[in-house]
């Protein structure tokens, strides 16, 4: 089963190259036969297929699950192509021949108890625990913005760092000790009780959904939250 995520490009725009990076990430994690839903559709072998028939693939993979609509139209449309003066199709070979990439042994999807190696360096996202690249639903997006604009506001005024109250809270005994993220409560406690930065439930809850932990949703990233609203850039000495 895919997982229900949404993250975008880091700079909240969607291309190609990020999509189809996305898209690669979760066909290697979850082991997402994408082959077996586009041939179905390609009766003849042909290689291609129509674009909504390509599309419609993905999402019976449960990749709508995990991209955003936005991010298999731009994957449908870099594939597709003339196939005659009316008529254009998609090349899903092509396709598939640059998602399995990412496999280190040929053929996967026929053998899923394969044991393979770690996901591929060029999968993993570098600041991966600096920030956080996903996108929310427009409504909680301009809730999340107002509450985020607000709480930087209050700790510029203050000029106390964030995350070492969140540094804290990592270390105690009790924590699950996963670099950079501590628990949801232990996020919240930190908020009101150390940083006594007040929030309601309404905004506790977007600023969860934001910075909770791709595979650990449970675990809030506390790392990216603290340089959004206290970017480290600030206390670098100029000089």
């Amino acid at each position: 089963m895919v997982a229900q995520t949404t993250a975008p490009a880091a700079n909240g725009e969607t291309n190609f190259e990020s999509a189809l990076t996305r898209l690669k990430k979760v066909v290697y994690k979850n082991r997402v036969r994408v082959k077996e839903f586009l041939i179905d559709f390609d009766k003849l072998r042909s290689g291609f297929v129509y674009p909504n028939h390509f599309l419609t693939a993905l999402s019976m993979a449960g990749l709508d699950k995990a991209l955003t609509p936005t991010e298999l139209q731009i994957i449908c449309d870099t594939y597709t192509v003339p196939r005659g003066p009316s008529l254009v199709m998609t090349d899903w070979k092509t396709f598939m021949n640059d998602v399995d990439i990412v496999f280190t042994v040929p053929n996967l999807e026929k053998s899923p108890l394969v044991d393979v190696a770690p996901e591929p360096m060029e999968l993993l996202d570098k600041t991966r625990y600096d920030r956080s690249s996903r996108l929310l639903p427009d409504h909680d997006e301009a809730l999340l913005q107002a509450v985020i604009q607000r709480l930087t506001d209050i700790v510029a005024k203050r000029g106390t760092p964030v995350k070492p109250f969140f540094d804290d809270a990592a270390a105690d005994d009790h924590s699950a000790k996963l670099y950079g993220h501590v628990t949801i409560p232990q996020f919240r406690q930190c908020l009101s009780t150390k940083l006594e930065l007040q929030i309601t439930e309404a905004e506790a809850k977007v600023i969860v959904r934001k910075f909770a932990n791709e595979d650990k949703p449970e675990f809030i990233n506390y790392i990216a939250f603290s340089n959004t609203i206290d970017p480290p850039s600030k206390y670098l000495n100029p000089n």
